[in-house]
């Protein structure tokens, strides 16, 4: 008799994980809303931080079967990028390392503007100097210098 509640609890959740498979993992970026993109630039690499919110059955889902499933969503971002690695990735932000954002020429390095994936609210540029600029509801990176100081 205390079998049947326990199997029954272990069927939903075997069905509903399987359910939300697809779902976590599609490429229409409609269960994730990205509200913020931080680019901070060191020499030709830079750190992107990304922020994040999922929905409910999302968080759900990575709070069940863990957040690598996230990780092709969040590669998918910076698609328009060679050498991406995923560094970290939390409840709501994500940290990625970039190789080769930018390009030296002579005194300053240039980063040629790139598509993203998808939306994202704010996207901050990090300069090594430590001064920012922001661009609202960035679909893709601006073109750009700074300094190599």
């Amino acid at each position: 008799m205390r079998l049947a509640p326990l199997l029954l609890f272990a069927l939903i959740t075997v069905l509903f994980s399987l359910s939300m498979t697809g779902y976590a993992v599609s490429n229409d970026g409609q269960y994730i809303h990205f509200r913020e993109m931080s680019v901070e630039f060191a020499g030709t690499d830079a750190e992107v931080t990304l922020y994040y919110d999922l929905d409910v059955f999302s968080r759900v889902y990575v709070l069940l079967l863990g957040s690598y499933n996230l990780e092709p969503t969040l590669e998918n971002v910076l698609f328009d990028f060679e050498d991406v690695e995923v560094v970290e990735i939390g409840n709501n932000r994500a940290v990625l390392y970039v190789e080769d954002i930018s390009r030296q020429n002579s005194e300053f390095y240039l980063h040629d503007s790139r598509n993203l994936g998808a939306t994202v609210d704010v996207l901050t540029l990090v300069y090594p100097d430590g001064s920012s600029r922001r661009v609202p509801y960035a679909t893709s990176t601006p073109y750009t210098f700074y300094s190599n100081e």
